[in-house]
């Protein structure tokens, strides 16, 4: 009997972030599939898993701690022993990585940028070394795929990669499965007494801003901050500094923020950059009201079905409000319009159209469809 061909999913970690819940939603959808294939995932760090796979899938952790070289070690001698044919990656070091692995093997390599490349690299020569290093071994994957339009074009300016055929599949979101999850338990705070925020405490997502914007507003509104990470404390003490104890409150990071979202007043952001930013697209399939920075890219696509053009001042668009980027003033701004019912309720109700429009199947159809042609290609 032949043995089975192998395919293997990539990624850093399974942890709480918004690109490890989409990679491992795929690898479930993939791995409840009778498939001609053997599915296996490879984790290059063990965090702790806040979002679990199937137990009926292989799972292999490879404890690089964060680092590359480590990453690039452990990584090319699992593959070289599996002999997979085809390899996803998700998220730029397990993408260098498996380029990496690929040489002087036979397997494909199908990596997939999940966020604003350029956001992540200095300007100095640290980051332009950085920038060579990653593009040389984009240039080598077998197919590019961009969780957005706005990432593809960033994925062509950034690393002159025009020539490579870069497919846009965006995330997929089920109404039934988040409001469903959204009725799991009640939370704490009374209905819409409170604006909503949701991501891990690093650089990118900008909470500072939103902090010190929050002092700069009479909203009655508190601002709760859904996410753990590395800036927590220091965005604890910047609370205390501006007096602000009673107005933000840290949750920590929750398994299930769904409920969170459900009952508050509506989600903001205020990110320097983003890819295709989840919790924005799963607030507005659950019908609320969001507001956010136009940062590159993702939320001018989510909320004005356009790449972001970048806006100057506080933006009305199709679905939900944009702001110009790290703007302390017009962030206010947006905080303010929580406490305006007839604006949050125009916006709720343009977000009915939204529901089915990401749906899980479409998502599982386009990944399935580019494996098959590299599986069928390495017949």
């Amino acid at each position: 009997m032949t043995a089975k061909k192998v395919v293997c999913l990539v990624i850093n970690s399974l942890g709480g972030g918004g690109a490890e819940r989409v990679f491992a939603r795929l690898a479930n959808m993939l791995g409840r599939r009778d498939n001609d294939y053997k599915l296996v995932v490879i984790t290059l760090d063990t965090d702790i898993i806040e979002n679990p796979i199937l137990d009926s899938i292989e799972h292999i952790q490879l404890n690089c701690a964060g680092s590359l070289l480590k990453s690039i070690i452990n990584l090319r001698k699992i593959l070289k022993s599996m002999q997979p044919t085809v390899v996803i990656s998700f998220l730029t070091r397990a993408n260098v990585c498996s380029v990496i692995a690929a040489f002087r093997n036979s397997f494909k390599v199908i990596i997939s940028e999940r966020v604003n490349t350029s956001s992540h690299f200095g300007k100095g020569l640290k980051g332009q070394i950085k920038k060579s290093f990653t593009r040389f071994f984009y240039e080598k994957a077998t197919v590019i795929i961009a969780v957005s339009e706005g990432v593809k074009e960033d994925l062509n300016a950034f690393f002159k990669l025009e020539h490579k055929d870069i497919i846009v599949i965006g995330n997929s979101y089920s109404y039934t499965d988040l409001l469903k999850k959204a009725s799991e338990f009640d939370v704490e705070y009374p209905a819409h007494s409170y604006i909503v925020c949701v991501g891990r405490f690093y650089k990118n997502k900008n909470h500072s801003l939103l902090i010190k914007a929050m002092k700069n507003t009479d909203s009655p509104k508190t601002l709760v901050l859904l996410g753990d990470g590395p800036l927590r404390a220091e965005l604890e003490e910047l609370v205390i500094e501006l007096g602000l104890e009673d107005k933000v409150v840290f949750k920590g990071f929750v398994n299930n923020p769904y409920p969170y979202i459900k009952n508050s007043a509506g989600l903001i952001s205020a990110s320097l950059a983003e890819g295709f930013p989840n919790v924005i697209a799963e607030a507005l399939v659950l019908g609320k009201f969001v507001v956010s920075s136009d940062c590159q890219s993702g939320p001018s696509e989510l909320l004005n079905e356009c790449v972001s053009l970048g806006v100057k001042q506080l933006s009305f668009a199709k679905f939900g409000v944009l702001l110009p980027v790290n703007d302390e003033v017009a962030t206010a701004q947006g905080i303010a319009l929580f406490n305006q019912p007839e604006t949050i309720n125009t916006y709720q109700e343009k977000t009915i159209y939204l529901r089915e429009r990401y749906s899980h199947q479409a998502f599982l159809s386009r990944f399935t469809k580019i494996i098959n042609e590299a599986l069928d290609d390495n017949k």
